[in-house]
């Protein structure tokens, strides 16, 4: 819902797909933001497939223009299993299939109970960025077998053992600022990794910290007050395999920051921190557009500044929106 879509070379829609028609199967696709990066995608092709199982209908993965044939394949370079579980197939949607409106805010979950009536052969949503893991409850542990193994060791980054704790922090920036969406500045950052310490009480011998994202200066600058830290120079979807296998605890600075959301996810501590949301000038928030308790993990805790002129970073006390 914050993407600026340019019109390029590929948003020019490819010719309709041709596909059967009056099968003894039932097909279930949606409108897939396409146009957006790695952890967008990743919301929507794992809610879709949660909720065609629900509603015992094959998932469908229409390719329509560029942008959908990139997606493809970037969805396929960290969970390849799960695409073959998909029926991709190459063209636009056929004029035939009529739109179903579900999901209509990019992060309130939608029950697909409402669905479960409908029984045309062929069943499009409307709806984009699917982002709540309501979609698809109590599935980490299935979810973690679909991503493909680590390509390489990344031997530049600490390793999570008997011996080393690691700490995982997102920083996302890039447009975000511009967009008004909200980021983390530096002193909430290095309080919250304070807090962070003097709450879990780690009894390893060493802790390391390893920062990922997309300011590479701002991160750098983090670790002049960070001891024993590193920055992630690696792609995005070695950042996941990373954090799947060394990620003890992960801390997530931009509460929108969808890859921020499945490092936390796939960690393999499964322990998240996340910058609160109501404690920031959030749009989805403001308009009604999300839920937290919908988008953020329940065992998820969430911080805050103490106060309006208090820098100490505290946890927040969970109210009805978590």
């Amino acid at each position: 819902m914050y993407t600026l879509i340019q019109i390029t070379a590929c948003s020019i829609p490819y010719p309709t797909a041709s596909i059967p028609r009056g099968t003894s199967q039932k097909f279930l696709s949606s409108n897939f933001g396409a146009e957006n990066r790695l952890g967008n995608h990743l919301f929507e092709v794992f809610s879709i497939f949660s909720i065609a199982q629900k509603l015992q209908r094959t998932p469908i993965f229409f390719i329509k223009d560029g942008y959908h044939e990139k997606m493809l394949k970037d969805v396929i370079s960290i969970v390849p299993n799960l695409m073959e579980q998909f029926l991709v197939v190459n063209g636009s949607v056929p004029d035939f299939i009529q739109n179903t409106t579900f999901h209509t805010k990019c992060c309130k979950f939608e029950n697909p109970n409402v669905l479960e009536n409908i029984n045309d052969e062929y069943l499009y949503l409307t709806g984009t960025h699917y982002q709540s893991w309501k979609y698809f409850p109590d599935r980490r542990d299935e979810f973690l077998g679909y991503l493909k193994p680590l390509r390489k060791r990344l031997y530049t980054l600490p390793q999570s053992n008997n011996f080393t704790y690691v700490k995982c922090v997102h920083i996302r920036r890039g447009d975000f600022p511009a967009f008004k969406i909200p980021v983390a500045d530096r002193i909430f950052i290095l309080n919250a990794l304070k807090f962070i310490e003097s709450k879990e009480k780690v009894s390893r011998q060493m802790t390391a910290t390893v920062f990922f994202g997309d300011d590479f200066e701002f991160m750098h600058g983090l670790r002049a007050d960070v001891p024993y830290s590193f920055v992630s120079q690696n792609e995005p979807v070695d950042d996941i395999f990373y954090a799947k296998n060394n990620c003890d605890l992960v801390l997530i600075t931009a509460p929108r920051s969808t890859f921020g959301w499945w490092l936390g996810y796939f960690s393999k501590g499964n322990k998240t921190y996340h910058m609160d949301i109501l404690y920031t000038d959030d749009y989805g928030i403001r308009t009604g557009h999300t839920t937290p308790s919908d988008y953020f993990l329940p065992h998820w805790t969430p911080l805050k500044y103490a106060g309006v002129d208090n820098f100490t970073v505290v946890e927040s006390i969970k109210s009805d929106f978590y």
